[in-house]
């Protein structure tokens, strides 16, 4: 006989439990959040901001709220539900208010089915786009790992298409991991004054070279922007001389163009490794 499937709210529940208990990468972060509240109360807390903003935003009825929120009878709910909002749930519903409760951490439930964390210092937009370019390195680097088991043949395949019908030049995944590198590259260059050479002749760069270029261009890509964010030098410009019409560039849009114009490059990389069945859990 098939087990019952479990509610939205066994599934909440136990998420919550394993978040405040395990030691899983990833969950530290929540229970530093969690101080001064107990594991216990923090979780009667979040189901019930969550049986909350079902109360203010569904037309279910107020009973199959309680049970599927695990409380052992409507009237325990509306017991908690009034210690907490100060109404009963029916007479709230007429006139809601914020279904979050005051907590000492500040984490409450997030609709649909999800925890919001509170800020652990404050972020403004240097320190945004700093998160961009360790997202970008690092998904450049699981593009690189999950190519390295590849033959040269699956690497240098190339069919004028990115698998999603746009098109990319015919590049091959090697090229196009090798560009996203290059890019990495020419920004750092750029930056210092010191000349950026692309053009490769000979051998294809093996993968394990250009994992190499990858870990030492990610951090000093990472360390050049935050140079550029502190010293103001995002507009910056620099100008082609002897383009066929002089062509001025930014700082600011060569950093936007490592980051976004080469999602195309990613797209690409990822598309050749899921036909060659090696792209794994990337996303």
């Amino acid at each position: 006989m098939p087990s019952p499937t479990p509610s939205p709210v066994d599934g909440f529940r136990a998420f919550v439990a394993r978040a405040v208990g395990d030691d899983a990468p990833g969950t530290s972060r929540f229970r530093r959040a969690l101080a001064g509240e107990s594991p216990a109360r923090f979780s009667d807390r979040i189901v019930l901001e969550r049986a909350a903003h079902l109360v203010a935003t569904t037309r279910r009825t107020l009973q199959d709220i309680a049970t599927e929120s695990g409380f052992r009878g409507y009237d325990v709910f509306a017991r908690a539900f009034r210690r907490e909002y100060g109404d009963l749930p029916s007479a709230w519903r007429a006139a809601p208010t914020s279904w979050a409760i005051d907590a000492p951490g500040d984490v409450h439930f997030r609709p649909p089915d999800g925890v919001r964390l509170p800020a652990r210092r404050r972020m403004d937009g240097v320190d945004l786009l700093g998160e961009l370019v360790t997202h970008h390195v690092r998904a450049v680097g699981d593009l690189v790992d999950a190519a390295a088991v590849l033959p040269d043949a699956d690497l240098d395949e190339r069919d004028g298409t990115d698998g999603t019908g746009a098109g990319a030049g015919g590049l091959s995944l090697r090229a196009s991991l090798t560009q996203l590198v290059d890019r990495m590259e020419a920004i750092t260059a750029a930056a210092h004054d010191v000349p950026h050479e692309t053009a490769r002749t000979g051998t294809p760069e093996s993968l394990g070279s250009l994992r190499s270029r990858l870990d030492r261009v990610g951090p000093e890509l990472a360390d050049t922007v935050a140079l550029l964010a502190a010293t103001g030098r995002f507009d910056e410009a620099f100008v082609d001389a002897f383009a066929p019409g002089p062509v001025t560039r930014t700082v600011g849009e060569m950093v936007a163009h490592v980051l976004v114009d080469a999602d195309h490059l990613r797209t690409t990389a990822l598309c050749r490794l899921r036909a060659s069945d090696a792209a794994g859990g990337l996303g």
